[in-house]
């Protein structure tokens, strides 16, 4: 991981608006919450499966609000005028709103993108939650259905470490690389909110990939071994094909991670 200050001084932030011809704002502290978006636990995805998720947990953070929208080719570019660098685990099925601790904090301006860490749960997380999740992301179950075939699924999200490589290491992958926000930070009082909506995470995912593998007790499961392997089985490839669609989902830059900002 690459750790980057909490607080970002004045002379700081001036200095990343001045570099981009830009003036300084007024540095402000902004409470942050999160829960999941208010979708059907039960939905039909553009790959045209009807999904029920009864699983949706995700663990999201740091956050680094953007002034100028970030590359995806390129890490850690954008100029952050705003960051929340805890990390917070949200039951994307669950509507009701937590405290991400230490809020946000930063300068007055207009974010148009934020990218977003996706890590394992670290030690400011809770040992249940590390236990559930160890050194994944996040963890979805359900059922999906498509055409008379049913799937039972759970499993992982995972980042697949395969693609780091020493010009580009796992860091660089494990992230939405800019989410699309208007958000407009003032010097009065606001409060920040996101709502996360896991449905457009199985935009592209295909369940019967999942069919080729054998289930436990009636439930298909996944494993990002299947990706690390140079021989793959039929099994492990419909597995890798599977993983890569999702993690593809969880990193989509709109539509799945919502903010706004409201009056205290």
């Amino acid at each position: 991981m690459i750790a980057i200050p909490r607080l970002m001084t004045a002379a700081l932030l001036t200095g990343f608006t001045a570099c981009s011809g830009t003036t300084g704002g007024s540095l402000v502290t902004v409470p942050f919450s999160a829960g999941g978006a208010d979708v059907p636990h039960t939905f039909v995805s553009t790959a045209g499966w009807t999904v029920t998720l009864d699983t949706a947990l995700i663990a999201l953070g740091p956050f680094y609000f953007n002034i100028a929208p970030p590359t995806t080719d390129t890490f850690r570019t954008g100029i952050v005028i705003i960051q929340a660098t805890e990390q917070v685990v949200i039951d994307a099925l669950d509507g009701s709103l937590q405290e991400v601790p230490g809020g946000a904090d930063g300068q007055t301006g207009t974010a148009v993108a934020v990218e977003i860490d996706l890590f394992p749960p670290d030690l400011t997380q809770s040992s249940s939650v590390r236990s559930l999740l160890g050194t994944n992301i996040g963890l979805v179950a359900g059922t999906a259905t498509n055409g008379g075939v049913t799937v039972q699924f759970s499993g992982p999200i995972v980042i697949n470490p395969n693609q780091a490589t020493p010009q580009q290491p796992l860091p660089w992958f494990e992230r939405v690389s800019g989410s699309a926000v208007n958000l407009t930070f003032e010097a009065a009082p606001q409060v920040l909110e996101m709502r996360v909506d896991p449905t457009h995470w199985f935009d592209s995912v295909n369940f019967g990939q999942l069919l080729q593998g054998t289930p436990s007790n009636g439930v298909y499961t996944w494993d990002v071994s299947a990706c690390t392997t140079s021989s793959q089985t039929t099994a492990q490839v419909g597995q890798c094909a599977f993983l890569t669609a999702l993690e593809q989902g969880v990193k989509t830059d709109s539509g799945v991670y919502l903010f706004q900002l409201t009056s205290p």
